[in-house]
């Protein structure tokens, strides 16, 4: 009867230990090095949000800072791409609905965030159909005791045209009204056509001059332009100071 070999187990050479305890450590240091950051990241974008802010929003921002690693940016003290976002912008009896953003390089004057310098910004202000729907209804005057139910039902009815649905007591009927930007953050809206309504209940909705909400930054509006989410403005700066 033929002995079965006895196998030998031996255990790893030291150096294949050392080359495999090296990528552990390597793994926890890159684990570490991302964590960390991420938490500057995150607590950069919280300040820089709160300097914004002091700009003149009436509420703290969104901030989110692109590009990775964040920490090689911070020790330049320039950021490539910020993104802003900010809700309900309100003054007198316009809401703007969303401001959308974004800078791009940013310059610091410290590592503390506190301040810096914006080279470009471009983005979008929306005033939703909603929100332009409450504006007119302060202005409609003597028609506004006779709109039943919702009131204003908007919709766009082309690039520069909204269109108006009324249902009134005793009737109902519709309003085109033609957007157009004036000097400065201001918005005229004029009637272009109606249908079903009174001649003698248009008086006050015939031409109505809305100032925009003051917008951050000193940014200012370039262009209006009617979609089918409401009135959309193009905004633009540079070379915009923030913080102090």
């Amino acid at each position: 009867m033929t002995a079965t070999p006895t196998r030998v187990m031996r255990s790893p050479r030291p150096g294949r230990r050392r080359a495999r305890r090296w990528v552990i450590a390597l793994v926890i240091i890159v684990v570490v090095l991302v964590v960390l950051d991420f938490a500057a990241r995150v607590a950069a974008e919280s300040v820089m949000a709160s300097k914004i802010q002091q700009q003149g929003l009436q509420h703290k921002p969104s901030v989110t800072i692109d590009g990775f690693p964040f920490l090689t940016q911070v020790a330049s003290k320039n950021f490539g791409r910020v993104n802003l976002t900010d809700a309900d912008q309100t003054e007198g009896p316009v809401t703007i609905t969303s401001i959308n953003a974004t800078a791009h390089n940013i310059k610091l004057n410290s590592y503390s965030f506190s301040s810096g310098t914006i080279g470009s910004l471009s983005g979008t202000a929306l005033i939703s159909f909603s929100s332009l729907a409450s504006t007119l209804t302060q202005e409609v005057g003597p028609l506004g005791s006779l709109l039943h139910g919702a009131g204003l039902d908007l919709t766009a009815a082309g690039p520069s045209e909204v269109k108006a649905t009324m249902n009134l007591v005793v009737s109902s009927g519709s309003a085109t009204w033609r957007v157009a930007q004036l000097s400065g953050n201001r918005l005229n809206i004029r009637l272009a056509g109606s249908s079903g309504l009174p001649p003698s209940l248009l008086g006050s909705i015939q031409d109505i001059t809305v100032q925009i909400p003051k917008l951050p930054l000193g940014l200012t509006i370039d262009s209006v332009q009617v979609t089918s989410a409401g009135v959309v403005g193009r905004i633009s700066g540079s070379n915009i100071p923030f913080g102090s």
